[in-house]
């Protein structure tokens, strides 16, 4: 079976609302879908924290301190995945990679769950990670 590593990070903003991106629309995988505020596939040369700093820095423009999170393990089509996830705060401005995000916007726990009960378009591996209720403290 293969493996795949992948490496993301939430960002919070002061308000402790969440940043999430819209892949953008020409992506290969899950064009058009909302997803956690950078994220992307390990080198092979990085471990998933130096992935992670990467990833924000090519996604969203910003040099940050990151904090892990979570890793969660699942099987998609035959492909053993992995992703490790890292948190950190910044209220932006972002510089965007066009090439890899339509738009980032924040929002609060609630709008999210609304988004997700209507339907919108979520990443997978997102709605695996808010399923666990580990990105907001309970309220």
């Amino acid at each position: 079976m293969k493996s795949k590593q992948s490496a993301g990070v939430v960002v919070f903003n002061d308000e402790q609302e969440l940043l999430l991106q819209i892949r953008a629309f020409r992506d290969d995988t899950y064009p058009g879908h909302w997803d956690f505020s950078a994220a992307g596939g390990m080198k092979p040369h990085e471990n998933h924290k130096e992935a992670a700093l990467r990833e924000l820095q090519e996604e969203l423009g910003i040099k940050n301190e990151i904090y892990y999170l979570t890793h969660i393990s699942y099987t998609d089509k035959d492909v053993q995945k992995q992703l490790f996830l890292y948190k950190t705060a910044h209220n932006g401005p972002f510089s965007i990679d066009k090439n890899e995000i339509e738009r980032v916007e924040f929002f609060g726990k609630h709008k999210i769950q609304k988004m997700i009960d209507a339907k919108e378009k979520f990443h997978p591996e997102f709605l695996l990670i808010w399923e666990k209720q580990i990105l907001f403290p309970s309220s």
